[in-house]
């Protein structure tokens, strides 16, 4: 799908030192301002079991550690060796917590597992011809009626179009069941259909 919005490919394993930074600014700010608004959509009843996809240096992830107080169990995936290590870091205390390094599309875990798909900020840094092949891959995590939860910048400059997202999503059989939109990001949660 051919787009007018800017792909630049990053190297998270050789951050920049603003990168850096911004991500010890959202581990102070970053749960109270963006990760725990958006998690609380999810309804965490607290024994689901949840997919962080690309879960970087674990700032969302350990906010939703904090509500598996059931049983509930989460697994953290990034390609990134740096910033998993700082995931792994941040979430010492939770035993209920794995961390897998690696392409989704290439990880051992097990398809219809998941409850919920966690995905912050990340599809957009995807290269633009492997997006449907890592959504599919995604959607077949989630068990039947699963929920896939997704964030993302639609900036022309860095981001990615609202009509993209819809479409792969689509195309991976999520059905779109809410969704907030503002003027540089898209907010959506999908349902992973019976048909699906």
């Amino acid at each position: 799908m051919m787009s007018e919005h800017k792909f630049e490919m990053r190297d998270f394993e050789k951050p920049s030192f603003l990168f850096i930074l911004e991500d010890i600014v959202k581990g102070f700010l970053g749960g109270l301002l963006l990760y725990n608004p958006f998690i609380k959509t999810f309804g965490i009843k607290g024994n689901e079991r949840v997919l962080d996809f690309g879960c970087g240096g674990g700032i969302s992830s350990r906010c939703i550690a904090k509500k598996l107080t059931k049983g509930g169990f989460l697994t953290c995936v990034d390609t990134s060796i740096f910033w998993m290590k700082k995931a792994e870091k941040r979430l010492r205390k939770y035993n209920n917590v794995e961390f897998k390094t690696g392409d989704i599309r290439k990880l051992d875990i097990p398809d219809s597992s998941y409850d919920i798909v966690s995905i912050v900020h990340v599809i957009h840094d995807i290269e633009p011809e492997l997006r449907q092949a890592t959504v599919n891959s995604l959607a077949g995590k989630l068990k039947e009626g699963g929920r896939l939860f997704i964030i993302e910048p639609t900036k022309k400059s860095h981001g990615m179009s609202i009509e993209e997202i819809r479409t792969l999503m689509n195309n991976a059989g999520l059905v779109e069941t809410n969704n907030t939109i503002k003027k540089s990001s898209y907010t959506g949660e999908f349902t992973k259909s019976d048909t699906g």
